[in-house]
């Protein structure tokens, strides 16, 4: 069952760095438990059929919970990201802009008991979600500005490697979404192992240059 595998990655994950944080009623689990069921509850169909789930989110929680986990709050919401992010991914489900997950407090909730707040949100001047996912984890957001890769330290993902050319690939956003183009490198982008020219990029498309890989993601 695909929930229970996403909860038992999270515990895996974060349970143990972030268990110190939490009352003993309130745990990492059951915020993701708590989101899916809003993603659930808040799902759309699209003008193609697809499943649109909401991609912004807020997590009310008390007040004295809110300071027990504000030195941990960032990277816990950015490990329920990626939380939201497989669940939707193993079920076919579509974002209208970048996942986002902010943790707020609020006095007259108890301690250990929480509210989520779902939305479906377009990104700003309405560009279409994705992010380059790179080796180290990091992401890059995508919008109106191109994305240069190569070996000049200026690119916008710079790779020291001698195999890869000084110009070597590009991004950059078009009517049908992100396009990823090859500058007439040495050596070749290939995406899910296939020597490109330009190619369209989808949800979990693996791009290499290289030994270099970058994911990108439609969220």
């Amino acid at each position: 069952m695909v929930i229970k595998k996403i909860e038992n990655k999270l515990e895996n994950l974060i349970e143990g760095t972030f268990a110190k944080f939490f009352s003993s009623e309130l745990k990492p689990v059951e915020i993701s438990r708590r989101i899916v069921r809003e993603i659930e509850l808040d799902r759309s169909i699209g003008v193609h059929g697809d499943y649109l789930a909401p991609n912004d989110f807020d997590v009310v929680i008390s007040e004295t919970d809110y300071q027990n986990l504000v030195d941990a709050k960032e990277p816990l919401e950015q490990e329920l990201e990626d939380t939201i992010r497989d669940y939707c991914y193993q079920e076919n489900y579509i974002f209208l802009g970048s996942v986002n997950v902010s943790i707020k407090s609020e006095e007259r909730l108890r301690t250990g008991t929480l509210r989520i707040d779902a939305r479906l949100k377009q990104n700003d001047n309405g560009y279409p979600p994705g992010a380059l996912v790179l080796p180290d984890g990091k992401r890059i957001l995508l919008g109106g500005s191109d994305v240069s890769i190569g070996r000049l330290q200026d690119s916008t993902i710079y790779i020291d490697d001698p195999s890869i050319s000084r110009n070597q690939a590009k991004i950059d956003l078009r009517e049908n979404g992100y396009l990823l183009s090859d500058l007439g490198s040495t050596n070749g982008t290939f995406v899910n192992g296939n020597r490109i020219s330009q190619h369209l990029l989808t949800d979990h498309d693996q791009i290499e240059f290289g030994t270099y890989k970058i994911r990108f993601e439609a969220s």
